[in-house]
């Protein structure tokens, strides 16, 4: 009955009324088929491709972990093929993504469109960066460890070297071509912006992998733009075609000073070809001996070791910039009678010998006896570190020359063990000098401006470096002639207040502890003397401009000046309230920063040369940003 009412009902409507329903269903109808089409198309044309890219993706990254595993395996075969395979994959998700193209024109979406693309064509820059990195480690591929080597098989050690400095100049064309696919993924990265992603997305890290990315590809951008000229002066100062001379100095980091230690011994060194001749060792005593002024010491000696009263060789590595040092050092070694031509300096820690004899196992010194970098109980520390600190520091009723010139023979047999190890060893020597460069236990100085420069460009030269952002650098020096640094932990909080207008205030916390129990310092007894108070001149190197609100902890005032383009507090403390065995200090400083920050905060810290892995963390605005041990020179970046 109802439908029957309905149909009377409908048929008593005024045409006009009926036309209006049929043009409302017609309307509904075209919006209808609209949507439908709409969302055929989004399937076939967004949801479809963007799933298929998704998981091309996905395989394309897997395939190039492929790539690292190969190089993990240091089988460069692997490394090649995966390098193809991972090529065609990004060409399939590439594909894929560009039936998404429609989205670069609309709003919003435009820009994460535009994301891809750029990683798009990074991914392609480093993949031909890649093989072209391939073939220039093709030549030296059994050298390096590599599978598959054949050129070094029948070759001596000392032929092996000889190759190499005489053919590095050959790959000069292969690393410019490296360097600048690298650039070219680095800009592309860097047109992507972080802030437009969410922090998380389904507990998965977004912002932050996009952040470290553009890290990783700035750093191998900067790193390979760094070894270019490096590479390029390599021969020469491997001794080729003409031979060099260097003086190898030994810092005591032990005894820490601005540039990693008390210089303790020191060697002159041959290089020809690349093979390695000590000429000459000596204790840097018997040189300053030698060298003979009676100079006036500098104004930090006069104030905080007030019974020194000449300055001497042994104490001009003041500056906590190495070049700086080394041109003062350098200065007064040629005004020493007898000293020899060297053509620049080569300094080293202690670390650099543990990680060698690490590699070589005990090594056996005519006439000294063994070295290792076994743990030793005497002192809770490498065996070889006891070993030097007996020979060189405790009393004994000999000449200082006759005990004290164990670094020349020492390094002379780690340099014949190192040429006459096997060939899958190579590698490791080669990672040990890296490395001791990246953490500074082996700094380079040269006479020559174009190899000073190259060093320098290497980030091997010790130089106090230019940054656009924040800054720090904490120096310290050993005035108390005891060893403590060998026992002495150090940490270092950051907090950062930011105000609304950007305006930047930093609470620095530096915590100074030495766990370990005092040693027997009676000299007349002739005890080695390795754990006692610690004596401390402190500088931290900050943004020029910077203004110290208040400090603490320092037994005399503070004093702030300009150096090397930063703004620098001084402090100093040990005579009142030295640092004793299992004891502990603490030194505080608050100043504001001279610029004011809107999206993203960096700051760039810099290690001192012989300290190891102090513990740092920094701290925004009551919330821990970062956690980490300071083992080199770091960058550290976050949004606000």
């Amino acid at each position: 009955m109802n439908e029957i009412k309905n149909l009377l009902f409908a048929r008593k409507l005024a045409p006009s009324k009926q036309l209006k329903i049929k043009k409302y269903s017609s309307k509904f109808k075209i919006i209808l088929v609209s949507l439908i089409v709409l969302l055929v198309f989004l399937i076939f044309f967004g949801v479809l491709p963007g799933l298929k890219t998704l998981a091309g993706a996905k395989e394309t990254y897997q395939k190039a972990l492929g790539i690292y595993t190969g190089f993990q395996n240091q089988d460069l075969e692997e490394v090649g093929q995966n390098i193809d395979i991972t090529r065609e994959k990004l060409l399939l998700t590439q594909k894929q993504f560009n039936y998404l193209k429609w989205t670069k024109f609309i709003p919003f979406l435009g820009n994460y469109y535009r994301d891809a693309e750029h990683l798009f064509k990074a991914g392609f820059s480093i993949i031909d960066a890649g093989d072209v990195s391939v073939e220039a480690i093709k030549p030296y591929a059994d050298i390096l460890g590599f599978k598959g080597g054949k050129i070094f098989a029948e070759k001596t050690a000392e032929e092996r070297v000889i190759f190499v400095v005489q053919t590095l100049e050959k790959i000069s064309p292969q690393l410019e071509e490296i360097s600048e696919k690298f650039n070219q993924a680095r800009d592309e990265i860097r047109a992507i912006n972080p802030n437009r992603y969410p922090k998380t997305f389904r507990d998965m890290e977004v912002r932050e992998k996009i952040v470290t990315l553009q890290k990783i590809v700035d750093q191998l951008a900067e790193s390979l733009s760094q070894a270019k000229p490096a590479l390029a002066i390599l021969p020469q100062l491997l001794g080729e075609p003409e031979e060099r001379h260097y003086l190898l100095l030994f810092q005591n980091d032990a005894e820490l000073r601005p540039t990693g230690g008390f210089m303790t011994a020191y060697a002159i060194l041959k290089v020809h070809h690349g093979k390695i001749t000590p000429l000459k060792s000596e204790d840097i005593y018997t040189l300053d001996a030698r060298f003979g002024k009676r100079l006036s010491p500098p104004e930090p000696i006069k104030k905080y070791l007030p019974l020194v009263y000449y300055w001497h060789l042994r104490d001009m590595n003041l500056s906590p910039d190495f070049k700086a040092s080394m041109d003062v050092f350098s200065d007064y070694y040629f005004q020493t009678a007898g000293a020899e031509e060297i053509d620049g300096i080569i300094a080293v820690d202690t670390k650099l010998l543990v990680e060698l004899l690490k590699v070589l196992g005990p090594t056996g010194v005519a006439d000294w006896g063994n070295f290792s970098a076994e743990n030793d109980p005497r002192c809770n520390c490498p065996q070889v570190v006891y070993e030097l600190e007996r020979l060189i520091t405790k009393p004994v009723g000999k000449i200082r020359e006759a005990r004290k010139a164990v670094l020349g023979p020492l390094m002379h047999s780690i340099l014949l063990n190192m040429m006459g190890s096997p060939r899958k060893m190579w590698p490791e020597f080669f990672n040990v000098s890296i490395k001791a460069i990246k953490e500074k236990n082996l700094l380079l100085y040269f006479l020559d401006e174009e190899a000073q420069k190259a060093a320098e460009n290497f980030n091997a030269a010790g130089r106090i470096r230019d940054y656009d952002g924040d800054y720090l650098h904490i120096n310290d020096c050993n005035f108390a002639g005891a060893k403590s640094n060998m026992f002495i932990k150090e940490s270092v909080e950051q907090k950062i207040e930011i105000a609304q207008d950007g305006t930047l205030v930093k609470t620095l916390t530096i915590d100074y502890k030495n766990p370990e129990p005092p040693s027997d310092c009676d000299l007349e007894k002739g005890e080695l003397c390795l754990n006692g108070p610690f004596r401390k001149w402190l500088r931290v190197c900050v943004p020029v401009g910077s203004e110290l609100i208040e400090g603490s902890g320092s037994q005399v005032d503070m004093e702030s000046y300009e150096e090397f383009g930063k703004t620098v507090f001084e402090g100093f403390f040990g005579d009142k309230y030295p640092l004793r065995p299992l004891g502990s200090a603490r030194v505080i400083l608050k100043y504001r920063l001279p610029f004011k920050v809107q999206d993203e905060y960096r700051l760039f810290i810099q290690k001192q040369p012989g300290t190891y892995g102090y513990e740092y963390s920094i701290i925004a605005d009551g919330e821990e940003v970062e956690q980490f041990d300071l083992v080199s020179d770091k960058e550290v970046r976050f949004q606000l």
